[in-house]
């Protein structure tokens, strides 16, 4: 500073003396004189005049500001006390469950006022929202604690919050054990997986599903129920969640069960099924149906029965039919069809009648197998029972049979009837001398001209050996009975050819006839015609006796 002095400068500044103390210096040169004129102070006294005047006027400022803040203070309280009340008592409200109400206020014409006065067309509006709100939320919970179905309802959080009393009652929960996950306790072990699933993949999607799972009921039992979920949304379309409807179908299911069941068995039997209309249209037949008859449902749809008429039934036969069908909705015998080829078959056929809850008949239900291979069989059996295995001719059990209806048709018709014994003669030379199958080619070459010599009526019957049986009916007399005595004998007396050799065997007959004077019976008649049999015999052979009852 004293070289900036010495250069020429004049005013003041504080610097620190040799003695090290702050001073006031100011420099004023003095032109004439040369000199430079300084005033030396120290910093606290040359600066104590200004300190003090701070000092007041920080002071001044203080009660200044203090007695500014203090009016501000009450002003703004004279101004604000409203709001603030206003403040605590919306403050106070909010905690509250009372309904909202209109804020308290004096009249004011100010901002404060305006500013009230729309908080309590707000508080109104909301007011009103919450009382409609409110009453929806009653209808809601009346409808569905009063709907016939399981109502749920789940939260934005994929938690379940609320169950009707429907569900709580099926369950035999109370709602607090329901909420959240609770209520996924019920479901069946087998079925929760799957339900998890497609509620997670629904509520991932937002969008509606639907599905079946079993749920346990209050007294143990898994029941079915079908779960229809659809999302929630608020007015702006904001997400909220998910409410559904669950019905129980468990008895549907088992119906369906056992439809399934009607069906599996409908397609698998090997029985044929034909399913028709009340009026006779055919609509549906399963595959043993079509293996029975070879004809495919393209086949029969839309057509009648009648096309498996195999024409070996008369017009009583399925007029008595339809008699028993209409008086007793079933009926069932066999029957003689015909397939597709034209080939004939044997069937024992059930018809049933299904009727409606008015009792109306709706359908008819045809159950059909086909027995064409046990008819033969039982013709296999009736042959070898009534037939004799070498002629084919009837043998004894049929002869007897025969016989005892020839004997009553005799009496009813007022004729007479011949039975006829037969025996060959020279047939045993022949077996000795050639064999049996000589013999057995002679019994069936002579067994066929003697049937051929008969009338259509008429029964030849073997009834072992080379003995033979001939009931001959429709006799006016006797008289007519002695040509068909000599075609016999003729039939039987022609050579039978057996390689290179020709055999030759002839017949003796025995006759008897009926009615008699006196009461006959078949076995009596047939001992008769042995008798005159062996009279024939005795009389030299290749001849008829007929038997006389006072020859002995």
């Amino acid at each position: 500073w004293i070289d900036r002095f010495m250069q020429g400068y004049e005013g003041s500044a504080v610097v620190v003396n040799p003695h090290g103390q702050d001073v006031l210096v100011s420099v004023r040169q003095i032109p004439i004189a040369g000199w430079y004129a300084s005033v030396i102070l120290p910093t606290r006294e040359a600066f104590a005049p200004v300190v003090i005047q701070r000092r007041r006027m920080l002071i001044g400022t203080l009660l200044i500001a203090l007695f500014s803040g203090g009016l501000t203070w009450w002003m703004l309280r004279r101004q604000l006390a409203p709001l603030l009340e206003t403040t605590r008592t919306i403050a106070a409200r909010s905690t509250s469950e009372q309904s909202l109400q209109p804020l308290p206020v004096t009249k004011r014409n100010d901002e404060v006022g305006a500013l009230i006065a729309g908080f309590n067309r707000l508080l109104s509006t909301l007011a009103q929202r919450q009382r409609a709100l409110e009453e929806s939320e009653a209808r809601f919970r009346a409808l569905a604690d009063n709907a016939s179905a399981l109502v749920w309802m789940a939260g934005a959080d994929a938690r379940y919050e609320y169950f009707n009393d429907l569900w709580l009652a099926f369950t035999g929960r109370d709602l607090a054990r329901e909420v959240g996950d609770g209520w996924q306790d019920g479901v069946h072990p087998d079925d929760l997986p799957r339900r998890q699933s497609a509620y997670a993949s629904a509520f991932a999607a937002r969008q509606p599903f639907s599905l079946d799972y079993r749920l346990r009921r209050y007294d143990g039992e898994y029941r079915w129920l079908t779960d229809h979920g659809v999302p929630r949304h608020d007015e702006q379309g904001g997400f909220l969640g998910y409410i559904g409807t669950c019905i129980d179908i468990t008895e549907r299911k088992a119906s369906e069960a056992r439809l399934q069941l009607l069906a599996s068995v409908f397609s698998h039997a090997r029985e044929g099924i034909l399913i028709s209309a009340a009026n006779g249209t055919i609509l549906d037949i399963n595959d043993g149906f079509a293996l029975i008859t070879g004809y495919s449902l393209d086949d029969v749809r839309g057509r009648n029965p009648r096309i498996l008429k195999s024409g070996r039934h008369d017009d009583a036969f399925y007029a008595a039919m339809w008699r028993d069908l209409l008086a007793c909705g079933q009926w069932s015998s066999e029957i003689w069809n015909r397939r597709k080829n034209g080939e004939l078959y044997a069937a024992l056929l059930t018809i049933s009648a299904v009727r409606d809850e008015q009792g109306k008949v709706g359908h008819y239900v045809a159950l059909s197998s086909d027995i064409t291979a046990l008819k033969e069989h039982e013709s296999q059996l009736e042959q070898i029972a009534h037939f004799d295995a070498l002629t084919k001719l009837p043998n004894r059990a049929l002869l007897t049979d025969r016989l005892h209806q020839a004997l009553a048709q005799t009496l009813r018709r007022g004729q007479r009837l011949a039975v006829v014994f037969l025996d060959l003669d020279g047939f045993k030379a022949v077996n000795d001398r050639y064999g049996h199958e000589a013999g057995d080619q002679v019994l069936i070459v002579v067994a066929n001209r003697m049937k051929q010599a008969l009338r259509e009526g008429d029964t030849l019957a073997r009834l072992g050996g080379d003995e033979f049986v001939a009931v001959l009916m429709d006799l006016a007399d006797m008289s007519v009975s002695a040509p068909l005595f000599d075609r016999l004998l003729a039939a039987a007396a022609q050579p039978v050819s057996f390689g290179a050799a020709m055999l030759q065997v002839s017949a003796s007959l025995g006759a008897t006839f009926y009615p008699q004077s006196e009461e006959m019976d078949a076995d009596q008649l047939l001992r008769q015609a042995d008798h005159a049999m062996y009279q024939a015999k005795l009389a030299g052979k290749n001849r008829y006796q007929v038997f006389d009852p006072e020859r002995p």
